[in-house]
Formats: structure tokens, C-alpha cells, sequence
């Protein structure tokens, strides 16, 4: 097994008490050090080979995506913090994950799992915990709350997104990777490289045609037996 060295920082004791009592709940983490600042928190790394960097934004003096900035070399990241509209800047820096305070257990283990590679909750970890069943998105500088059930598919756009759900239809900088990780794969499927569909929006499948509304999306061959695999598991 792996041994991740964890390093906190966080100017404030309790959110540093709980990613401890967090940590110390995941066999993969070894907690290496806690900073308070984000100068304690540079010369920690310089000091000890660090592999996962819990940081916190919103810090005197210096935040903590300025101290990003200023690591050559950064381990894995991710932030975290009560502000959601710092999320698109902190993707832009390639973090690891952007946690949203208060952070339940169950969202701060999916964070340390995309660099673990497991997805199984550890022996005596909460399981009670709702899943979140919503994103927010920084679109036309404003932070739009997006809910799972009101999304008909996604669009890739390259570098962008376009959101399509039963009232609007939403552009935001986003990779569909990133969409794809934080949406319920239960209910979301790709179809296309174009394409992710929410499989409850879907009326009928005709050909290689989805049809959801008045739109008409390609099932593309490489996805094709994927898709009707996962139809399939849903026919009664």
C-alpha cells in the first residue's frame, strides 16, 4: 500500500482539527505536518518530500493560491474553502479537487481516492453522509447552482461546456472529465465525446440516435455497446 505524506494548512485550528480526525481515518494518509500560514507552509515543503497538500484559499498575507503560484514543483493539491467562486481559478492551477467547507467526510475521501485510485470507503467511515446532489459553475461572472436532476446532457466545447437543463442552457470553462468525476455515474453515461446524458431525460433510443426532448444525439461506435450495456441493466 501506498503512503501518501499529507500536508495541512489552514489558518484556522478547528478546520485543521477535522482534516486531521478525516486523515487519520484513510490507512493511505500519513499526515507529515500542519501550517497555520501559508510562509510556514513553503518552508514545510521544502523541507519534507510531500505528496498531498490539503490548502486552504482564504489566508493573511499570503492565500493559498498564491503560494501555489510560487511552487515549481507542487504535489497533489486540494484546496479548500468557504468560496465557491475561487473554484475555476484553482482548476486553472490543475488541482487535484476543491472542497467546499463545511466538508463532509464522504467528499473529502472522493478527493484523496482520484490520487489513491479506490473508490471503496474505508472499514468504519461514515456512510450515513447525503450525497451532494448539485455543482456550482462560475459562468458570465456569476456562480450558478447546477442540480443533478435538472440536467438534460452536457456538450463539450473544448475547453468549455455548454449545461443543457430543463430551464437554461449553461457555458462555463470546464472539462467534461471534470463533469463526468463529480456526476452520479449511476444516472450520467457518455455517448460521444461530444456528449454526457443524464439516462433519466432520455425518451427513446432509435438507431444509433438518443433522443432527450426535441434534440436527437449521436451514440457514437466506440461508446455504442458501452451504452447499451448500460441500458440494457435498466430494461425490465
Amino acid at each position: 500500500m501506498t503512503i501518501l505524506q499529507t500536508l495541512i494548512v489552514d489558518d484556522e485550528k478547528p478546520a485543521t482539527e477535522l482534516l486531521l480526525a478525516y486523515a487519520a481515518k484513510v490507512p493511505e494518509l500519513e499526515v507529515a505536518g500542519v501550517a497555520y500560514n501559508a510562509m510556514s507552509a513553503r518552508q514545510l515543503l521544502a523541507e519534507k518530500p510531500i505528496d498531498l497538500l490539503f490548502l486552504d484559499i482564504q489566508m493573511p498575507d499570503l492565500t493559498g493560491l498564491q503560494l501555489l503560484r510560487m511552487l515549481k514543483n507542487p504535489p497533489a493539491v486540494v484546496l479548500t474553502t468557504a468560496y465557491s467562486e475561487f473554484a475555476l481559478e484553482g482548476y486553472e492551477l490543475d488541482v487535484l479537487d476543491y472542497l467546499l467547507k463545511p466538508i463532509e467526510f464522504e467528499r473529502f475521501y472522493k478527493a484523496v481516492s482520484k490520487l489513491v485510485g479506490s473508490r471503496q470507503l474505508p472499514v468504519g467511515s461514515p456512510t450515513e453522509t447525503p450525497a451532494v446532489e448539485y455543482f456550482f459553475v462560475k459562468t458570465d461572472h456569476q456562480i450558478v447552482k447546477v442540480n443533478f436532476a435538472e440536467i438534460l446532457f452536457i456538450e463539450s466545447l473544448r475547453e468549455y461546456v455548454r449545461i443543457h437543463t430543463l430551464t437554461q442552457r449553461i457555458v462555463a470553462r470546464l472539462a467534461m472529465q471534470r463533469l463526468e468525476e463529480e456526476l452520479p455515474s449511476a444516472k450520467f453515461i457518455r455517448i460521444h465525446r461530444t456528449y454526457l446524458v443524464n439516462i433519466d431525460a432520455v425518451q427513446k433510443i432509435e438507431g444509433n440516435l438518443l433522443h432527450i426532448g426535441k434534440e436527437q444525439l449521436p451514440i457514437s461506435k466506440g461508446k455504442r455497446e458501452e451504452f447499451m450495456q448500460f441500458v440494457e441493466g435498466k430494461v425490465i
